[in-house]
């Protein structure tokens, strides 16, 4: 949603992203301030049946004034290319006259207010009390009514708890998943969390049908144990934020390691994005790897990535094994 300032311009990135064969689209309610899930409909209205959707329930956005909305598209634009830079540069290289970044330097995510994401490597310490709205029957069918509403579509491909903690599940809201299956009006529902909460989950309720997703870097190993436990197969994303924690290489030596096994040159622009994302492939060969992008460039490189040559994807496979054996990268 911070790709353009105008509808026009997000709408050319969801027609890239489809012709060039991408077919699976995620979103929330939370994304793009509550503008996403509408945006998306206004998108897959021709072509419903040739597309699948995620969306999910469990954290809105914060409400905003009627006429403040049109601002927003300008506001993110804004805290991406000022605000975020300064607040994440030294404190002795902040200077109240120069609010501008360095020169090349590149704003990272952070998370949007109000939200609860956790992280890969997500621990359980620092849990909210309760839930951002409860998980009752009541309000989960409430909030699909306002998605399948804003989406413009009678049914939900995959219906996501977001977020969602095993402390918050009950008998009755399970009841109510698998109810409106029969129905008809969402094919199937899951978990979109961390990965500790998602395995908590998933022991927890080893018998219920869950569509699983979660961020898999680096730095995590036991992706193979989610593959075997998600229904019908395991989402993943955030790939393409290399975690440095636990002895994952530099950048450079990661791309350098790359280069030298494929015989690419090691500064190539798109190297390192190229290598997480075959890595994430190749850790996730069954499911779906997803990632967002806000230019259409970037969309066209990664869906090349489904072509690579062979040799690619062995040398993906020898760096995750290799990842794998480090003695400092093993699973706590």
């Amino acid at each position: 949603m911070g790709a353009a300032l105008t509808t026009s311009g997000r709408l050319r990135l969801l027609e890239t992203a489809y012709d060039h064969g991408i077919h699976h689209f995620d979103t929330a309610p939370l994304y793009g301030q509550g503008l996403a899930e509408s945006l998306l409909g206004r998108f897959a209205r021709s072509r419903r049946d040739r597309l699948t959707i995620t969306t999910k329930f469990g954290l809105l956005p914060r409400q905003r004034p009627a006429l403040l909305r049109p601002l927003l598209p300008l506001a993110r634009v804004i805290n991406r290319r000022l605000l975020i830079p300064l607040r994440q540069r030294p404190p002795s290289a902040r200077r109240p006259t120069t609010p501008l970044p360095a020169q090349g330097a590149t704003p990272g995510p952070v998370p949007m207010a109000g939200s609860l994401r956790s992280s890969s490597g997500d621990s359980g310490a620092g849990r909210p009390a309760g839930p951002a709205v409860p998980y009752t029957a009541a309000a989960l069918r409430c909030q699909l009514e306002r998605s399948l509403s804003e989406l413009g579509t009678d049914y939900i491909d995959y219906y996501l708890l977001h977020e969602c903690h095993y402390e918050y599940l009950n008998s009755g809201l399970l009841d109510c998943l698998q109810e409106l299956v029969r129905e008809g009006k969402i094919r199937h529902f899951g978990i979109g969390s961390g990965r500790w909460q998602s395995r908590r989950i998933l022991e927890e309720h080893a018998g219920v049908p869950w569509v699983v997703q979660i961020p898999d870097g680096w730095a995590d190993r036991d992706t193979d144990w989610f593959c075997r436990r998600s229904t019908p197969w395991l989402f993943t994303h955030s790939s393409l934020r290399l975690c440095l924690e636990g002895g994952a290489p530099s950048a450079e030596g990661l791309c350098q390691r790359w280069a030298q096994l494929t015989d690419q040159d090691p500064k190539q622009p798109g190297l390192l994005s190229g290598l997480l994302l075959t890595m994430a492939l190749e850790r996730n060969p069954l499911g779906c790897v997803l990632f967002s992008s806000r230019h259409a460039n970037h969309i066209r490189h990664n869906t090349q990535l489904l072509d690579l040559p062979p040799v690619h994807r062995q040398a993906a496979r020898q760096l995750i094994q290799e990842a794998s054996d480090s003695p400092s990268n093993q699973p706590g």
